[in-house]
């Protein structure tokens, strides 16, 4: 079964989206970064800049793109390639808007400091004194400050972006209910202790800036932002129309064209903006430009707030906090004594960088449909390294992209204190230590071991010497620390270091235990109140998998087991690998069907052992109930199996219906496809979505 959807979700949202396991690119290819490109002696800027552009579409899965560079107020480069409409075979072009995704907290980040600079909101006032109704299952709720939300330091648990992601639908459920949720939810560490990448802290800030501001947000963006910096182009959800052009979206580069993905968690996702709009936005954190803030409220930004805690140390390349930015210690710039500063976004369809040089003046801007915020950002910045070294402000010289490989014996305290196994969100790895190195896989794939060899310096370098572990004891805690260098061929490299994984205990568990949880192994928990319009059913078969062969014994996932029927999340890992934790919480009703549940201890998953297979009569009506609204999943048992079957609407009525072959595979899903007859995979499952009380005619033939 492939990973499930949840998996996905967060591997997307990563900043680092390349990296979906630790160490994100163990053996990868690295040389030296030559700053003196050749081609810049034959070709201009655009034509530099076409050329890596059409690398991403060529080698890295983008389907369509678009970048802009502005210097001091003038837009010096705007282009975009690659398809919009791949039936009526036509272009993407500079104009048409994309999800801008995570950059949207750059938006909140600013209109938070509007605010601040007016004296109608203080960053180091608790959340409670401008959202009062603001509470949580845990008492340390109320030490929770404005700046922890915007530096990722809150302590929340990072949320699950719940029918956030939907096609052409700007339902505001994910902020409307997020209040209601927190009240369930406990934190996973003291406010302020230190900085993990946060989602749900910036729809709190958004909801900040409703009730101190007295209006929408999608309101205070057009008056306060864009409307001062002449950004036509910058939209919401909730003022996005046909007229505005949003760009094609595909899920794969071969794919259909998809309806709009409309993301509805606007103040940490959903704004929708062009490249040259983004430059604009952009331009006005650079120096000298006071339109939408002062010196100094853009300077407090750019402070690394999330050193104040715990941190790896140094420069952290791709994430280093500031106040919304992800980074304020940008690679390559900080090698070369530039201050740059940097945002990216990825929703599941779309991505993108915005890189800031205050004192240069310059803003870059790269969005895609199918390739990644880590792509998008090695292209931009070649983009302005190239400007600045056309107009001789980059010294050219060589940087250096290797760590030393200088051979040493382990010291035996070393072995015995680090040696073991290592939990992330994601996944949990495990680490040997001998004499000579050490030797690391993850349990996700077991038979992909990678050796580092230990050094002179005292860390464990891979032996083409673009990558190194350490390790780190904090509060009693052992954390391995991932450095590398990625090479990403025709646009450039990339530089990481960050918290990798934390180090576990033996947990056994009793035989009672033990049994539980082996039934949950590998079976699928069928998501049952995702919307019907939601881009989950597209992407995969919505459904959580609990996979005990993928976790250390005694742990699920990045969850501790706790009894027969709970697990807890327990790791405290700065950075990003900790981010949307979730306690795991099974029940089982009094028809002894069981169900993954959500913290309020509403129905989130139905094991599928309990799932009906669908009825083989010729016709039959199935509905949706009207208290719950929770979508219906069935199997496609041997009496159905190679039928077909068609479902269809009573009028006025809204939902959807998926198929998925027996891997997950989605079939058809008969809202993006308008297709109401589909073939029944056999070991395949059905879900019938819709709003509470919609009814489907099916016919069976």
């Amino acid at each position: 079964m492939k990973r499930k959807w949840y998996q996905r979700l967060l591997a997307l949202t990563l900043a680092f989206t390349l990296a979906v396991g630790t160490p994100a690119f163990a053996g990868t290819q690295t040389g030296e970064t030559v700053v003196q490109d050749a081609s810049r002696q034959s070709q201009t800027l655009e034509q530099r800049a076409a050329s890596k552009a059409q690398s991403l579409i060529g080698l890295y899965g983008a389907t369509n793109i678009q970048y802009a560079l502005m210097h001091d107020g003038e837009m010096i480069l705007s282009n975009a390639k690659g398809i919009d409409d791949r039936k009526k075979k036509t272009q993407v072009t500079t104009d048409q808007v994309y999800c801008v995704a995570s950059i949207s907290k750059m938006f909140t980040t600013t209109a938070v400091m509007q605010l601040v600079e007016k004296g109608k909101v203080d960053l180091d006032a608790p959340v409670t004194r401008y959202v009062t109704d603001f509470k949580m299952a845990d008492s340390r709720y109320k030490d929770i400050t404005v700046r922890m939300l915007l530096n990722h330091s809150s302590g929340l648990m990072g949320g699950q972006l719940m029918n956030a992601f939907l096609f052409e639908d700007n339902d505001t459920y994910y902020h409307d209910s997020l209040l209601q949720r927190l009240r369930s939810e406990r934190l996973k560490a003291d406010p302020g202790a230190f900085s993990v990448y946060c989602n749900d802290g910036f729809v709190l800030a958004e909801i900040v800036v409703e009730r101190v501001s007295g209006m929408s947000f999608t309101k205070y963006l057009e008056k306060n932002i864009c409307a001062p910096l002449g950004l036509s182009h910058t939209k919401t959800p909730l003022s996005l129309t046909a007229k505005d052009q949003a760009v094609g979206m595909y899920l794969t580069k071969g794919g259909e064209k998809l309806p709009t993905e409309y993301v509805n968690c606007i103040g940490t996702a959903g704004v929708y903006s062009t490249a040259e709009d983004l430059c604009k936005f952009g331009m006005a954190y650079t120096d000298d430009n006071n339109k939408l803030l002062s010196e100094n409220a853009k300077q407090a930004t750019r402070v690394a707030e999330g050193r104040n805690g715990r941190w790896p140390g140094g420069e952290t390349g791709l994430l280093d906090f500031g106040l919304g930015w992800d980074s304020v210690s940008v690679y390559p710039f900080s090698k070369y004594g530039i201050s740059a500063v940097e945002k990216a976004g990825d929703s599941l369809l779309c991505h993108g960088e915005l890189v800031v040089l205050p004192e240069y003046k310059l803003s870059v801007a790269v969005l895609t449909v199918g390739a990644s915020s880590t792509i998008d950002a090695v292209l931009a910045h070649y983009l302005a390294q190239e400007y600045l070294k056309d107009n001789g402000l980059l010294e050219e010289k060589k940087l250096d992209e290797k760590f030393a490989v200088d051979k040493a014996k382990v010291p035996s305290e070393i072995k015995e204190k680090y040696s073991g196994y290592y939990t992330t969100t994601y996944q949990s790895c495990k680490v040997t230590i001998n004499d000579e190195g050490l030797e690391y896989y993850s349990l996700l794939n077991p038979d992909k071991k990678v050796k580092f060899w230990y050094t002179t310096d005292g860390d464990f370098v891979l032996s083409t010497g673009n990558e190194k572990l350490s390790f780190v004891t904090e509060d009693g805690v052992d954390y391995l620390i991932d450095t590398q260098y990625i090479t990403l061929p025709g646009i450039g490299t990339a530089y990481s270091k960050m918290y990798a994984g934390q180090k576990t205990p033996d947990n056994p568990l009793s035989k009672k235990v033990q049994a539980a949880w082996k039934k949950r192994d590998n079976k699928n928990f069928l998501i049952l109140d995702e919307k019907y319009t939601s881009l989950l059913y597209q992407v995969e078969m919505p459904a959580m998998e609990p996979k005990l062969s993928e976790a250390q014994s005694g742990y699920v996932h990045g969850d501790r087991i706790v009894d027969a029927n709970n697990a807890e999340f327990f790791t405290t890992i700065p950075q990003n690998i900790s981010r949307s934790l979730f306690d795991y919480s099974f029940k089982t009703d009094k028809n002894g069907t069981e169900y993954i549940l959500h913290s309020d201890g509403s129905k989130w998953g139905i094991r599928e052992d309990f799932v009906k297979n669908l009825s083989a009569k010729a016709s039959y009506s199935v509905s949706i109930d009207k208290k719950t609204g929770y979508a219906k999943w069935y199997k496609v048992g041997k009496k159905t199996a190679g039928k077909m079957m068609t479902a269809t609407l009573g009028k006025n009525q809204k939902g959807m219906v998926a198929v998925y072959d027996k891997n997950g595979v989605l079939v058809n899903n008969s809202y993006v496809s308008g297709k109401t007859k589909v073939k029944l995979p056999k070991g395949g499952y059905a879900v019938f979505a819709g709003e509470k009380g919609t009814s489907f005619r099916v016919k069976i033939r």
